[in-house]
C-alpha cells in the first residue's frame, strides 16, 4: 500500500515538473517609434506615393530609389470608387535607367467621389504595389 502511494506521489510530481517546464514566456520587445514594418528588398531602397486633393484638383506623386543603377518603372493609376469598387480612370507611366525616379501628375476630379492612387513600382525584377488615399 505504501508503494502505491509513493508511486502516485512520484508520478504526480513528475507530471508537475513536466508541465512546469513547458510554459511559454512572452517578452516585451521595444519597437521603433514609427511602428511601421518595412519589407527588405534586394534592389529597392525606398518607395513613396501620395494623393493630395484640393478643391477640384488632385495631385498624384510617387518616387522610387534603388540601391544601384538599374531599370526603374513607375505606373500610377488614379482610381475612383464606383458601386463600392475602385476603377482606374487615369494611368501615368514613367521609366528610366538610374538609381531614382519620380513622377507627379495633376488631374481635375469630382469632389463628391472617393479616390485612391495605386502605384506599381518596378526595379529590375522586383515589383511593389502601394496605395495612397487623400
Amino acid at each position: 500500500m505504501i508503494r502505491k502511494v509513493l508511486k502516485r506521489i512520484l508520478c504526480l510530481s513528475m507530471c508537475l515538473l513536466m508541465l512546469g517546464s513547458m510554459t511559454a514566456i512572452a517578452l516585451d520587445v521595444d519597437s521603433p517609434e514609427t511602428e511601421i514594418v518595412e519589407p527588405r528588398y534586394a534592389n529597392i531602397s525606398s518607395t513613396g506615393c501620395s494623393l493630395k486633393i484640393s478643391g477640384l484638383n488632385s495631385t498624384s506623386s510617387a518616387f522610387i530609389h534603388a540601391k544601384k543603377s538599374m531599370s526603374l518603372k513607375i505606373k500610377m493609376e488614379l482610381q475612383k470608387k464606383k458601386s463600392g469598387v475602385y476603377q482606374t480612370i487615369e494611368t501615368w507611366n514613367a521609366s528610366r535607367t538610374g538609381a531614382s525616379l519620380a513622377l507627379e501628375k495633376d488631374r481635375l476630379i469630382n469632389v463628391l467621389a472617393d479616390y485612391r492612387l495605386k502605384v506599381t513600382f518596378t526595379a529590375g525584377s522586383e515589383t511593389v504595389v502601394s496605395y495612397a488615399y487623400p
